[in-house]
């Protein structure tokens, strides 16, 4: 006698909802501090972003800063995109530190710096130069089920010296610039 085993196979179908994504970026409690010199931060979460820290120092001749950005595209509209300075970050820092901080599409953040010791001057980016350089933003309002958030904890940056840039922004098609510009000709003289 021979025994048949029937194997069916039902199709199971789930029903879920979606996960949305999360695009998270998170600067840890104590990092980048005690740094002596130059420094520049960028942190973004979202597509279609751009982010610059910039610095030129002339001793002979103008010191001039050229923007120009490279746009790669990517897609996701949907979801929470957040960026957080935690904790003691930065802190104790000296020089130039320059941070940008973006969540959202489209944005442009730039920090731009510019120290000449010569009497030719000083050439720095321009509005024109600006507007030349446009990041990616996609059409219409962000969808409903996004969301963006910025965090700067309050002992961030404690105790730091000397040119601190910061710039946040969040949203859609935002552009926000801080731009230092510092020309010195005759102040500084150097001693035999």
């Amino acid at each position: 006698m021979k025994t048949y085993i029937a194997l069916a196979t039902f199709p199971f179908l789930a029903f879920a909802t979606p996960s949305l994504a999360q695009n998270r970026v998170d600067l840890g409690a104590q990092a980048l501090s005690n740094i002596r010199g130059s420094m520049g931060v960028n942190m973004v979460a979202g597509n279609n972003n751009q982010q610059g820290n910039l610095a030129a120092i002339a001793i002979s001749g103008p010191a001039v800063i050229q923007f120009g950005q490279l746009n790669q595209s990517t897609t996701n509209l949907n979801g929470s995109q957040s960026v957080a300075i935690l904790g003691s970050a930065l802190s104790q820092n000296r020089g130039l530190v320059g941070i940008n901080q973006g969540a959202g599409e489209g944005n442009q953040q730039l920090n731009a710096f510019a120290l000449s010791l010569d009497d030719s001057g000083l050439g720095v980016v321009t509005d024109i130069n600006l507007s030349s350089s446009v990041a990616k933003t996609p059409g219409g309002k962000p969808p409903a089920n996004t969301t963006t958030s910025i965090y700067l904890d309050d002992t961030a940056l404690t105790g730091s010296k000397g040119v601190i840039q910061v710039n946040q922004v969040t949203g859609q098609g935002n552009q926000s610039v801080n731009m230092v510009s510092l020309p010195l000709a005759g102040a500084v003289t150097a001693s035999p």
